[in-house]
């Protein structure tokens, strides 16, 4: 089972890659649409909407980045009053939780994302197939199940507290 430990850690690694890529993509596109709008006066129509899909796909990723952290908002009251194994089940128990909404979320983003109607969208400017900026929902709750699990696996590994 610390495969699946494994596994997460190399695909929070592709993570932080996309990020700074996608990162890197929304501010070159952006800056660059408004150089050529108000210095050039010659306005790209592509950069708008590449900046509106990189951000898309980093905020997706970066969710997906919070849970492999345990940096995604939660409510701990409870959780923070538990002691030794009654804290250390609960805390299993919300892994649990998450890994089935997150898996069960993706499933249905896998059926939605074939429909004939959004296999067929595309962009208004570049004219791209949306079935790419919607990639980025099945592609983060993918990771997400995968650090869910990881998450959930390691918790059998770690000390009670």
């Amino acid at each position: 089972m610390k495969f699946i430990i494994t596994i997460s850690n190399a695909v929070y690694k592709v993570e932080q890659v996309m990020a700074v890529i996608l990162l890197s993509i929304m501010t070159v596109s952006l800056t660059a649409g408004v150089i050529f709008r108000y210095f050039l006066n010659n306005p790209l129509m592509w950069s708008g909407e590449v900046g509106v899909f990189s951000l898309i796909w980093l905020t997706f990723i970066g969710g997906s980045m919070t849970i492999k952290k345990k940096k995604s908002a939660r409510l701990t009251i409870l959780v923070d009053n538990l002691k030794g194994s009654l804290k250390k089940m609960v805390e299993r128990l919300c892994y649990l939780i998450v890994l089935v909404f997150v898996a069960y979320f993706l499933y249905i983003i896998v059926h939605w994302i074939q429909t004939p109607s959004i296999l067929q969208q595309r962009s208004s400017s570049m004219q791209i197939k949306m079935i790419y900026p919607y990639l980025s929902i099945v592609i983060s709750f993918l990771f997400m199940t995968i650090h869910s699990l990881s998450l959930l696996v390691e918790s059998f590994y770690t000390k009670e507290m």
